[in-house]
């Protein structure tokens, strides 16, 4: 029995050496690391693959119109040209002031991209609704207008990736464009001496022609999101000089004193040539698939 007592009791004292030695061991030891997550890796941006988007911005250019004079027909009763009644054949235009332009403008992009190495080449084309005009003072008395509704081009595109995810790129190609030209004006004059006189008229004419030229542009994109990428870009448009045949109506209506009022209306219809140039500066979204 007391032989019994004595192995319990160095049991019980073994067993308290071992727990204590492990303790200490495992206050020894250094805690176990930390373990985080990796952060999310997004593949390399691939230029290569179509695109679909959209763009604002704004647009400001001139234009410069000439007339052809000696062309110049006169309507009824006259019924002639400016060249018959002098009996010449006089070939000179006159020059009208320049018209400044500008205005806002927006529209849709699509195209495609292939990327080789560090180089990016495609095919763009471009569609623009336009709100870009002008007008100044021609004639003394009366208002050159120019006015372009859309814009619309096809150009190649060369560029350079800038890091993982940008891209710096010229572009160009051919353009068209809607444009008008107009001569507007009203008028009215009164007096009261002798037995007074009244005048009042107009004179409006406006042309409208689907014009054809260049462009030549360059811009910065930017990939911000898988798929998607941002750009801002300048172009700038040649349209050269165009021909137009251009109608403009006079009409007028005089009165002297008691005597009923007269109307006068002429027609006049004269050749007119203009050229045009643009620029333009847009933002866009471009959707990649």
């Amino acid at each position: 029995m007391k032989c019994n007592k004595q192995l319990s009791l160095a049991g019980i004292i073994a067993f308290g050496t071992i727990a204590f030695v492990s303790g200490s061991l495992a206050a020894d030891l250094p805690a176990a690391p930390i373990v985080k997550a990796p952060a999310p890796v997004y593949p390399l941006f691939s230029w290569t693959g179509g695109y679909i988007g959209g763009s604002v911005g704004s647009g400001w250019g001139t234009s410069q119109t000439a007339l052809a004079v000696g062309n110049t027909f006169i309507g009824a009763p006259v019924n002639q040209t400016v060249n018959q009644l002098i009996g010449g054949t006089a070939d000179f235009t006159v020059p009208l002031p320049q018209v400044q332009m500008n205005g806002f403008l927006g529209g849709v992009q699509a195209g495609y991209n292939f990327q080789s190495g560090v180089m990016v080449y495609g095919v763009e084309g471009d569609f623009l609704w336009s709100g870009v005009k002008g007008r100044n003072g021609c004639f003394v008395v009366l208002n050159c207008t120019n006015d372009t509704k859309w814009i619309a081009d096809i150009t190649g595109r060369v560029g350079l990736t800038v890091g993982d995810r940008g891209l710096v790129y010229i572009k160009g190609g051919a353009a068209w464009a809607d444009s008008s030209i107009g001569i507007n004006q009203s008028f009215a004059v009164t007096s009261n001496l002798g037995t007074g006189f009244a005048a009042n008229g107009t004179a409006d004419g406006r042309a409208t022609k689907k014009i054809f030229g260049g462009t030549l542009g360059a811009g910065v994109e930017y990939a911000f999101l898988p798929g998607w990428s941002a750009k801002v870009e300048y172009d700038y448009f040649d349209f050269g000089r165009q021909d137009v045949t251009l109608p403009i109506s006079v009409a007028s209506r005089v009165q002297t004193g008691d005597i009923a009022p007269a109307a006068i209306a002429i027609g006049v219809t004269t050749p007119v040539s203009f050229k045009q140039q643009l620029h333009t500066m847009r933002v866009g979204v471009n959707y990649h698939f």
